[in-house]
């Protein structure tokens, strides 16, 4: 079996929107084998937890790579509490009782930052010197929660095209 990579896209967004397609083609050139899924409830106001564990957790084993953008990223957070993996990569996550009373279904409990660190072997944070929805302390912060790197990106915003972000060549630092 080749290297895993699994990318959980944004709230509202879907696997062709933003820079998703690109990250799974120029990773697929380096030999990875990538699952970008429609991530079910993500295009509702009220996208819910359970119903995207279940979509995604089949494509999740030890030697998997997980990337997720904003709510993917805490959807990662989540599946981290659950599933042995080897690589949390975060985008504009974050890790708290939330942004948005419409993400109520992800938060009936506090991520468990030890059953994280038990069950993931890399930890990793990228977080921009200037997103809208939470600051760059805020993101260090978690990283330093769950152990893991933080990796500051300079006027990138929350990483979607809004913002200028095409491509994101950083991912491949963490890889």
């Amino acid at each position: 079996m080749g290297k895993r990579t699994l990318i959980l896209h944004a709230w509202y967004e879907n696997p062709n929107s933003q820079w998703y397609r690109w990250l799974k083609k120029e990773l697929e050139k380096k030999g990875y084998i990538v699952y970008l899924p429609e991530i079910p409830t993500f295009n509702t106001d009220l996208p819910d937890l359970k119903k995207a564990i279940k979509a995604v957790e089949g494509f999740v084993d030890g030697s998997t790579v997980i990337i997720g953008h904003s709510l993917g990223g805490v959807l990662a957070l989540r599946l981290g509490e659950k599933l042995k993996f080897k690589k949390l990569i975060t985008i504009a996550g974050w890790d708290y009782d939330d942004l948005y009373p419409q993400h109520k279904l992800f938060w009936e409990n506090k991520i468990n930052h030890y059953l994280l660190k038990e069950h993931v072997e890399e930890r990793i944070v990228i977080h921009s010197d200037n997103d809208p929805y939470l600051t760059a302390l805020q993101a260090e912060n978690m990283s330093k929660r769950m152990e893991g790197k933080f990796i500051l990106v300079n006027n990138a915003g929350h990483f979607t095209k809004k913002d200028g972000i095409k491509e994101l060549l950083q991912i491949f630092q963490s890889i």
